[in-house]
């Protein structure tokens, strides 16, 4: 008989699991909504870590960078030519002198400020860094100093050629002529 005891006796003050309860949906949709909001704010905190530690081979998306190494390579940069001198037929020589260097003039006109413009400026319409025009102004021979950002994106171009009265001190004048 000693050996069925142990079969009928209870043991000692064990712990015993408690079975797991059914979860109401609200407790569920509360703890599912936590673990979303863990998640979101895991890659938050992710995406600005990440900010502030730029690997050597990547670079800025802004086009407007001062510092940016490598310009962007377009096609084609694309110039407006304005007559802002008065002589006739100008602004059409320059325009062809340009695309036979390869760029895309877009437009050809008279300069709205009228025909009294002193000196030749060129814009860059697009970038703070002024890449564009500077490759156009020393095409055209324009001093570095009347090579300037101007932007304007209303414009659909990038580069605005503005033809003033010094026209013929530029290198283009010597080439068309």
């Amino acid at each position: 008989m000693r050996q069925d005891n142990w079969r009928n006796a209870k043991p000692k003050s064990k712990r015993t699991r408690k079975a797991p309860k059914n979860r109401s949906l609200k407790e569920r949709l509360l703890t599912a909504g936590i673990w979303a909001a863990s998640l979101i704010n895991l890659v938050l905190i992710g995406s600005i870590v990440s900010e502030h530690f730029i690997f050597p081979n990547e670079s800025l998306l802004s086009s407007n960078s001062r510092t940016e190494p490598n310009p962007p390579k377009a096609a084609l940069i694309t110039v407006e030519v304005l007559n802002g001198c008065g002589v006739q037929g100008l602004a059409k020589e320059i325009t062809q002198f340009l695309r036979e260097n390869k760029f895309d003039v877009v437009k050809v006109g008279n300069y709205q400020g009228g025909f009294d413009l002193d000196r030749t400026f060129v814009f860059d319409r697009i970038s703070l860094n002024g890449y564009n025009a500077i490759k156009v102004g020393e095409v055209l021979g324009v001093n570095e100093k009347q090579v300037q950002p101007q932007l304007d994106d209303s414009l659909q171009l990038m580069v605005t050629v503005l033809i003033g009265k010094d026209y013929k001190d530029l290198k283009v004048y010597k080439s068309i002529q």
